[in-house]
């Protein structure tokens, strides 16, 4: 029998790939005579081949279904659509042959380790460990999507500073506080995440071998831990994902960013990001950045480079 072929599979969109590719480097880095194949779209594995991987992890493409994720005239949400689509049609089984049978000495791919919202690679016949990227918290409310939307209804507006004292690990959150919004978001964007994140929840916690967070052990309050643990007994907390051994090299701070912060004293900076996913018009900008001069505090923004 030959050495162990583990499948990384990226979800190709916004910060979802490198955090991914973090804990791929971390596991070839971990176990060298392994073999690891990082899978993902031809333009979501251009962004990445400037990082030093090591020499047991290779990058295989997948299929984008047409939505390829650097094609500025399709809308993301469409991108997305295209792609999953691709992959759930059988894109994925073939980019998981095609990655077998080009590994040293043909090593079919034994174990999938892929991004949560690949959840159809529960069917490649495997384990399947997924890597959720995003927040525990976050997953939680995912997790409990059904009976939040009982609950909520149509109300999420009139009720969005209430608590959600019923919801057990969420007790200290509000309506507003859900993601997307709570249950009246809407549009092609929401439509899509939604799918998505409804599969998630469907098929993390009986489809997948094990459960990755982006977290550690005493991050969250103890009902939120234990929340999770009844909602998904497999979880591991291995994050956070970019300081694991091999995950990657410090990237440096360019604007000295954190010497600025250590002379200002703890809890007085204000930290203003929106990911990579809202995009608010330049006369908001704007207007934000009045608003955060005005104020006197010392702040942070994070923008994206095209902003």
């Amino acid at each position: 029998m030959g050495s162990p072929h583990v499948a990384l599979v990226a979800f190709p969109f916004i910060s979802h790939a490198p955090k991914l590719l973090a804990v791929a480097r971390a596991l070839a880095t971990a176990a060298p005579s392994a073999t690891f194949s990082f899978l993902s779209t031809a333009g979501s594995l251009e962004r990445l081949r400037g990082a030093a991987v090591p020499g047991n992890l290779r990058f295989v493409e997948v299929p984008t279904g047409g939505g390829d994720d650097d094609e500025e005239e399709t809308p993301a949400w469409r991108r997305m659509e295209l792609f999953v689509e691709a992959a759930d049609a059988g894109g994925l089984k073939q980019s998981l042959e095609a990655a077998g049978a080009a590994a040293p000495g043909a090593s079919w791919v034994s174990c999938v380790v892929g991004d949560a919202f690949m959840s159809m690679a529960a069917d490649a016949g495997v384990p399947w460990v997924a890597v959720w990227t995003g927040g525990p918290c976050a997953l939680l409310a995912h997790l409990r999507g059904d009976a939040l939307r009982e609950d909520i209804g149509g109300h999420a507006a009139s009720r969005g500073d209430e608590l959600l004292t019923s919801h057990r690990g969420l007790e200290s959150f509000r309506v507003r506080d859900l993601p997307f919004g709570g249950t009246n978001a809407s549009g092609d964007m929401h439509r899509v995440m939604s799918l998505l994140l409804h599969h998630v929840a469907q098929r993390l916690p009986h489809a997948a071998t094990a459960v990755a967070l982006n977290a550690f052990p005493g991050l969250f309050p103890p009902e939120v831990a234990a929340a999770l643990a009844d909602a998904l007994p497999n979880s591991l907390a291995i994050g956070p994902y970019h300081l694991l051994p091999g995950a990657a090299a410090p990237a440096g701070d360019p604007h000295g960013c954190l010497a600025w912060l250590d002379r200002r004293p703890e809890r007085a900076v204000v930290y203003v990001s929106f990911g990579t996913v809202a995009a608010p018009p330049p006369d908001e900008l704007r207007e934000l950045a009045t608003g955060l001069e005005a104020s006197g505090a010392p702040f942070l923004w994070s923008l994206r480079e095209e902003t």
